[in-house]
């Protein structure tokens, strides 16, 4: 009996994983201007732009895409989290 419990625990486990949607994020987050923006707005900004390319990249992971678009989508996000890279160094630059 112990073993059936176990067993049923972990299909429903691995049942609810499978079944969770798969949407494309949405809301990309705006990038702040280095030359204006204070700490606090980095700072949040940071978190905003890493939830965002964390969950695009859960979403790549389970999303049906072909290859070209794969591709395209992967380095789309690649390109928005390098700018976001890039501003983060002007501000940090900016502001030493």
């Amino acid at each position: 009996m112990k073993n059936a419990l176990i067993a049923a625990t972990l299909f429903s486990a691995f049942a609810a994983v499978s079944v969770q949607a798969c949407d494309k994020p949405q809301n990309r987050p705006e990038i702040p201007d280095p030359a204006t923006a204070v700490t606090a707005q980095m700072v949040k900004s940071n978190n905003d732009v890493k939830a965002y390319v964390r969950a695009t990249e859960d979403y790549l992971g389970c999303a049906k895409l072909s290859g070209n678009e794969l591709r395209n989508a992967e380095n789309e996000l690649k390109n928005y989290a390098e700018e976001f890279n890039k501003t983060i160094r002007a501000f940090k630059q900016l502001n030493s």
